[in-house]
């Protein structure tokens, strides 16, 4: 029977890891983001006798089903689940925790497992992939240990999320409830989960109910700026889906005789237009473009708070780094296959942001007093295009020397195209100033953490 182990060591207290395992959202954090699992049905709980269902990705949509058995549950020091059926003939998981000290503990995955039709041959290549894995779950549990604990003495809050289901939306919903927070979420749809409240911004409806013991609004909503063509319609789509929603809820939350403590709402770096080489930051004015008076609208759209105690921050969120979605998802093939390379001159500046560190970000926000108004979220080391690149070749060990001419990306892509030929030079100072201290400054170090 093939085995795997893989161990090592966290800079937190036993008691704190394991806990963390045991809150919703621990398996989505773990997922892998070159290969990210889906959960069918799951109870968020680790207990004995309790399953997950999940499917494993293989060619698109499809994929095959695993449903797994949690068999063994010993806390702070072991979990155990099995396989019930799935792609393996057996599957033994043992999740261990040893107290090194007062503030370290060792993490030890030990996996027990068969492969069907006499297919054990093949173990070193699945034993590879399980490396790769479990390498890239316990630096994700590192990480993400030593952002909440900037914040492990405060209360924890209560935060209703809008646009939960979206790419940022899913990941921070399970960064903060690992964390202990509740996490709520506005749907458009009839609600099937505890934690869903029903709203429809087409429609101006919202109840301020909603609102009640809810210390925190989040509002990640707005449609995909990457989904297609900029044609008429689909600007004014683009528009209207984060400008409608935002104006609700500011309206909504501006009326409530006791509103949240703080209102988060996501905007966009192309505020400030294509800045060519030149260095921006909060102080800066708006550009020109397209997505610059759509970011302007989509803050405006915040006036009704103005006047209320609510804390209100706008974060400009630059090009999110991580292999499960965004930009960089849809890059990975084409650099995989050795066919990617600068695009247009190279020239142009990229201020990016691992997900990693925007997830902090969020919590920073929730926390820190200072963050109210623009607050730039990107990294404080924008690069180049061409630097981009080169980097990415190298985290993933392909040659990059297939340039995009920028006469056939403004053909192919029409005014999208600006998405990728515009500069922004951006960086973070009052991110800075409020003390935010990045765990991914470097373009080389994140994309290696953010691929996997």
């Amino acid at each position: 029977m093939p085995i795997f182990a893989w161990q090592s060591s966290v800079p937190h207290p036993i008691q704190k890891v394991f806990e963390w395992h045991t809150r919703a959202g621990a398996f989505e954090r773990l997922n892998a983001p070159w290969r990210p699992v889906s959960v069918i049905r799951s109870s968020d709980s680790i207990q004995s006798g309790n399953e997950v269902a999940i499917k494993l990705p293989v060619i698109g949509k499809f994929g095959i089903p695993w449903v797994l058995k949690h068999t063994e549950y010993d806390p702070p020091n072991l979990f155990r689940d099995e396989q019930v059926s799935g792609p393996f003939k057996s599957w033994r998981h043992s999740h261990q925790f040893v107290s090194e000290s007062d503030n370290s503990t060792r993490l030890i995955d030990h996996i027990e497992y068969k492969l069907p039709l006499g297919g054990d041959i093949v173990a070193p290549l699945v034993n590879r992939e399980l490396t790769r894995l479990f390498k890239h779950r316990h630096k994700t549990l590192a990480r993400d240990l030593e952002l909440h604990a900037r914040w492990g003495d405060k209360p924890r809050k209560t935060v209703l999320i809008a646009g939960a289901s979206g790419f940022i939306g899913r990941a921070l919903s399970a960064f903060l409830s690992t964390a202990g927070h509740t996490v709520l979420h506005l749907v458009r749809r009839s609600p099937n989960k505890p934690n869903e409240l029903f709203w429809d911004p087409a429609s101006g409806i919202l109840d301020p109910q909603v609102f009640n013991c809810v210390d925190v609004v989040i509002n990640l909503c707005g449609e995909n700026i990457a989904g297609g063509r900029w044609t008429p319609q689909r600007k004014k789509l683009i528009e209207s889906s984060r400008v409608d929603p935002t104006s609700l809820l500011a309206n909504v939350v501006a009326d409530l005789k006791s509103p949240p403590e703080v209102f988060i709402n996501a905007s966009g770096a192309g505020f400030y237009g294509d800045t060519e080489s030149r260095i921006v930051d909060e102080t800066s004015g708006s550009g020109d473009d397209f997505l610059a008076r759509v970011s302007l609208a989509w803050e405006g759209a915040l006036a009704p708070l103005n006047s209320s105690p609510c804390r209100v921050a706008q974060l400009r969120i630059g090009m999110v780094l991580n292999g499960a979605g965004g930009a960089l998802a849809k890059m990975l093939p084409a650099f995989i296959c050795g066919l990617g390379g600068k695009i247009g001159s190279g020239d142009q500046y990229i201020s990016w942001i691992a997900l990693t560190d925007l997830l902090g970000i969020f919590e920073h926000a929730i926390y820190n007093a200072e963050v109210s108004g623009p607050i730039n979220a990107v990294a404080p080391n924008p690069v180049t295009n061409a630097d981009f690149t080169k980097a990415l070749g190298k985290v993933l060990k392909r040659p990059t020397i297939i340039p995009v001419p920028a006469a056939i990306l403004r053909m192919a892509l029409g005014e999208l195209s600006q998405l990728l030929l515009a500069s922004n030079r951006i960086v973070p100072t009052k991110l800075i100033d409020s003390g935010y201290r990045f765990t991914l400054p470097k373009i080389e170090e994140a994309l290696e953490s953010e691929i996997g």
